[in-house]
């Protein structure tokens, strides 16, 4: 009997973690999942072993619990989450560099831990962004950025765990609409629903949709396509490159309503959406600069290259249906 592939997944319970639990399940006669959580006795946990995962009980903080939780494995999905760092230390400019601090922190030590088993571990793939600091020849700082290029140097000074590494950069999400800071509002007397930001509406956005239901394709065609995909190659997890007012109309479209984009000044933006809208504005701004330039023929792969066939995925449109409409 040959024994099964061991893929570890961190943020299992996350959106993208959780999209790589739900297509490893898929292939039960290859792949034997194993999840990381911080407690093995949450519901959440017990849900996951409800379904035949493996949960291992580990912190990113604490690099002793990861080796443990390493041991075997054939593949790992590591990910990290600046979003809880950020609530944690304040949500706001100052709490933005304390978290990029601890994201990177963890990915670091997500790194570490990974090297003690590269005698198994044939496939490393880790969750990241742009580079929007070098893209943007330094006009731009995201720190939620940032946090993971860190990881990405530290990884790339690793030769032998990089010979394994992929590179996953998950593009924007669709339910980020659902955000307050995001969600388009009904104004009743325009008898429509507007949406406001501080960048123009022609920006163009990549978007993978719902990552909980798409991203998980991408990793389970990098696990099968090794040759392709390690040795630091990036893979540009999106179904499709639009303006950010074609986002809104697909959201209109899909809860069959009027929707209007606004521009305003960010200083308006910042004072009427206080907190988590200066953070998100960053990478906006990002994207307004580099427009598409950035992700044309850099070298990364897409679905394409991958194989991908976009009809099986839930569409952007469809992902949209889920979204509240207040």
């Amino acid at each position: 009997m040959v024994s099964m592939k061991i893929v570890t997944v961190l943020g299992a319970t996350g959106a993208q973690g959780g999209s790589v639990v739900d297509y490893l399940l898929k292939s039960p006669e290859e792949y034997s999942v194993r999840a990381i959580s911080r407690n093995s006795e949450s519901n959440a946990a017990k849900t996951l072993t409800a379904r035949g995962v493996e949960v291992v009980q580990a912190d990113m903080d604490d690099v002793t619990s990861l080796i443990t939780a390493f041991k075997g494995s054939y593949a790992i999905f590591a990910v990290t989450d600046f979003g809880q760092h950020f609530v944690k230390a304040g949500a706001d400019n100052a709490g933005a560099t304390v978290a990029a601090d601890m994201e990177a922190a963890q990915g670091r030590n997500i790194v570490s831990a990974a090297e003690t088993v590269i005698e198994t571990l044939q496939h490393f793939l880790w969750s990241t962004l742009a580079d929007a600091m070098r893209i943007s020849r330094g006009k731009i700082f995201v720190p939620h950025y940032h946090s993971k290029v860190i990881v990405d140097e530290y990884i790339r000074s690793r030769p032998t765990l990089l010979a394994k590494t992929t590179f996953i950069r998950c593009a924007y999400y669709s339910t980020n609409l659902a955000s307050l800071f995001l969600q388009p509002v009904f104004v009743p007397t325009a008898g429509q629903y507007v949406q406001m930001q501080a960048v123009s509406a022609d920006t163009p956005i990549a978007c993978i949709g719902d990552p909980r239901a798409n991203l998980g394709a991408f990793v389970i065609a990098s696990l099968a396509q090794p040759d392709k995909t390690r040795r630091g190659k990036v893979v540009f997890a999106y179904l499709e490159v639009l303006t950010l007012g074609q986002l809104l109309q697909k959201w209109a479209k899909a809860h069959n309503t009027k929707a209007y984009y606004l521009q305003i000044q960010k200083e308006d933006y910042f004072t009427l959406f206080p907190g988590g809208a200066e953070e998100m504005d960053l990478g906006m701004r990002f994207w307004e600069f580099a427009r598409e330039n950035w992700f044309v023929d850099d070298g990364s792969l897409s679905y394409r290259e991958l194989d991908i066939d976009l009809t099986k995925l839930q569409s952007i449109e469809e992902s949209m249906k889920f979204l509240p409409k207040k």
